[in-house]
């Protein structure tokens, strides 16, 4: 019995390794330098021990702060709690932070100003707000996923800009594109990391989290790792 369970954690090793070397075989030109220069500010949701909490940093990420978590105050009244953020909207000319979560058993909408520590409720019974997060489009601009592969659609002409090489799975393999920065210079993006849906699936079971973002320079091709982000608002000063 030992002998078939020792197998069997070989083998799960085994494919995890080569669903990632594939993967990374795979992948090429990235450039930490990409992110160096980027301006502006983002507001992020990320999950901390499991819940979404929001974030603040200037787009190059040299200076991440936390800017709100509802850890312990997203009481279901069913005896746990959901503590997660599930939708948020910051107001430049407020400087002020609209986001739902849980109180009392009632998604809630909040308002939180920059100066402020503590969240002002507005109104129960919400499930979503205006939100302002990164889109696909930017002007004449267009980024789709297609069988994992990124393209870019500019004036009527489509080209690839990240082939995805491996066994593609809408759920557990490939490239997926969050959205333009407000330039539309840059283009963030979502890779799960793996060449096989099996990779993931193994990965997800001792991960909190799978996959990883990036930031592609879109005339350049060369890509970047960025924040581990759920839904990320992109804001210019």
């Amino acid at each position: 019995m030992k002998k078939k369970i020792f197998i069997g954690v070989i083998l799960i090793v085994v494919i995890l390794f080569i669903s990632i070397e594939l993967f990374q075989g795979s992948t090429n030109n990235t450039n930490p330098e990409v992110v160096a220069n980027l301006e502006g500010t983002i507001y992020f949701t990320e999950r901390v021990d499991g819940v979404l909490t929001l974030f603040k940093s200037d787009a190059s990420l040299q200076n991440k702060t936390l800017f709100y978590s509802h850890k312990g105050k997203g009481d279901t009244g069913f005896g746990d709690y959901n503590d997660n953020i599930i939708d948020f909207n910051y107001d430049k000319s407020s400087q002020t932070v609209y986001f739902i979560a849980m109180q009392d058993g009632s998604w809630s909408l909040f308002s939180l100003h920059e100066s402020e520590n503590t969240p002002t409720l507005l109104q129960k019974e919400v499930m979503e707000t205006e939100t302002a997060y990164l889109k696909n489009e930017y002007e004449n601009q267009t980024a789709t996923s297609k069988k994992g592969t990124l393209y870019l659609l500019s004036e009527g002409n489509e080209k690839i800009i990240k082939k995805f090489h491996g066994l593609y799975d809408e759920k557990f393999t490939g490239y997926r594109p969050t959205g333009f920065s407000p330039d539309g210079k840059h283009l963030v993006y979502h890779s799960m990391e793996h060449a096989t849906p099996l990779g993931t699936i193994l990965k997800g079971m001792v991960a909190e989290t799978v996959g990883t973002t990036y930031i592609m320079n879109i005339s350049t091709m060369e890509s970047a790792e960025y924040v581990d982000a759920h839904n990320i608002q992109w804001v210019m000063d």
